[in-house]
């Protein structure tokens, strides 16, 4: 069980955006679950300056066999033009919880 599970991060411009991906995302079973984060500051370097915006983090549980349709999946529905994909292994989770993941994206 360990390694197959894992988390994904994914910032949004603002919770309408995110909640619409994350509802089509869950729809089509890539994802079990995701929290949406409100109010974030970012600050990045773009366009050769540093800036800030507000953004909110989607947080999303999947297994690692998902990841790439999941990136294909939200590259095609977020208004960046490359957003953030970041995901990290579950090295411990609630075996029910995990088994409930399991479940919802099994393939």
């Amino acid at each position: 069980m360990q390694g197959e599970y894992c988390v994904v991060f994914c910032t949004c411009p603002d919770a309408v955006i995110a909640e619409s991906i994350s509802r089509q995302l869950t729809e089509s079973r890539l994802v079990a679950c995701t929290n949406i984060v409100p109010q974030l500051t970012s600050i990045y370097f773009w366009e050769s300056k540093v800036t800030s915006g507000n953004e909110v983090l989607m947080i999303m549980k999947t297994k690692q066999e998902k990841l790439a349709d999941l990136e294909k999946a939200i590259i095609a529905l977020h208004p960046y033009k490359f957003p953030e994909f970041i995901a990290l292994p579950i090295i411990y989770g609630n075996s029910k919880y995990l088994e409930w993941v399991e479940e919802v994206v099994a393939s």
